[in-house]
């Protein structure tokens, strides 16, 4: 399992790792981070010998600080397990803010154990979650 948690933090570092859009429109930065995310997601899983499915994305343009955030959701199919990826990140920063990981077999994919859930103005000093829903509550007053 350590070594599907190190994938995931090398998943999302690589997907940071890309300078932020010229282009300072939302929507454009938006819809062009979460192709990048999607295509990124894509090759680096199915090197693993994993795909991405349900694949989701919402922009919220002037939410939380006025900022541009982007909300991010798939699933990965890897081997026999199922794992939920969520992340709430800048589209023009490309800074993370929270992020949520859920790992369950494919034969109960609503038993999903916690692999990692956070969140916090700087990743560095995050706070700490212990499930979907209260991710999604602390996601939702940053939205707002």
């Amino acid at each position: 399992m350590s070594k599907l948690a190190s994938a995931f933090a090398l998943v999302v570092m690589a997907g940071l790792s890309t300078p932020a859009f010229a282009d300072s429109s939302c929507s454009a930065a938006a819809e062009a981070s979460a192709k990048n995310y999607e295509h990124e997601q894509g090759i680096i899983w199915g090197k693993m010998g994993g795909s991405i499915r349900d694949f989701k994305h919402v922009q919220h343009e002037n939410s939380w600080e006025k900022k541009c955030l982007l909300d991010v959701s798939f699933k990965i199919s890897h081997q026999d397990e199922i794992v939920t990826t969520r992340f709430l990140v800048d589209a023009l920063q490309r800074k993370i803010y929270a992020t949520y990981y859920g790992v369950a077999k494919k034969s109960n994919e609503e038993q999903a154990r916690v692999l990692t859930c956070n969140y916090g103005f700087n990743y560095d000093e995050a706070s700490y979650c212990k499930s979907e829903a209260e991710y999604e509550g602390v996601v939702a007053t940053m939205i707002k």
